[in-house]
């Protein structure tokens, strides 16, 4: 089966900084987000550090090997986060969400840990692939929500693999929740069934920058032929 994508970052409204980062190689059938958190300076480098990393990466030929690979790879990245919270001398939390999609012919991996999402759009029915690893928490301010689970330091590593069957003409959203907490999914549906990905990441993104769009917002969409 063939790939093509289209990726999309922007910061926002409010925030300066854009403490997402997003990998795309349609040869490679790998496509990446991810939203760092840990403050501007420490969130923009645990996001980048995976996109750096898996930028870099050579794979191997097998489906099975390429997953172990990028486990590897993860479980690399976890050491140096961890490292550098030892080298800072405080207990600061630095980290990022992953979303990893990774397609070899007719057979699927997503790798996932934190509430960056993975939509699927097949036969017009959209359905999520990613699971939020969030709870709420009641505030001040009202309900809030918080990461259960995320590739960060201090903390243990943890993260979901899930496996699945790609089909003709299946359409796949990858995305920071600075995009989807500002759409419906009849939108998001409705842009997905777009046969042109860069029209349809216009139109998401355009829906999003007319909100008070206070957060970073970071989406890559892939098409399967």
């Amino acid at each position: 089966m063939n790939t093509s994508s289209f990726s999309y970052t922007h910061p926002g409204h409010i925030r300066k900084i854009n403490e997402d980062s997003f990998y795309s190689s349609d040869e490679d059938g790998l496509w990446i987000v991810c939203d760092g958190m840990g403050g501007h300076k420490d969130g923009n480098f645990a996001s980048h550090l995976v996109t750096d990393t898996f930028e870099y990466l050579r794979l191997h030929d097998t489906f099975e090997d390429n997953i172990n690979l990028f486990k590897e790879q993860i479980e690399k990245i976890q050491n140096k986060l961890i490292l550098k919270v030892k080298m800072s001398n405080t207990n600061d939390l630095i980290g990022t969400t992953l979303l990893l999609l990774y397609i070899q012919d007719n057979k699927a991996c997503l790798i996932h840990c934190g509430d960056s999402r993975c939509y699927n759009l097949r036969n017009n029915t959209l359905s999520l692939v990613s699971k939020d690893h969030t709870r709420e928490l009641m505030t001040d301010e009202g309900i809030k929500k918080v990461l259960t689970k995320a590739l960060y330091a201090p903390g243990e590593l943890f993260i979901e693999t899930k496996k699945f069957l790609v089909n003709e003409n299946d359409v796949f959203l990858l995305c920071s929740d600075g995009l989807y907490d500002n759409l419906t999914n009849e939108s998001i549906k409705a842009a997905m069934n777009m046969d042109v990905l860069e029209s349809a990441m216009k139109n998401l993104s355009s829906i999003v920058l007319n909100t008070k769009a206070d957060d970073n917002l970071t989406a890559v969409l892939v098409s399967v032929s």
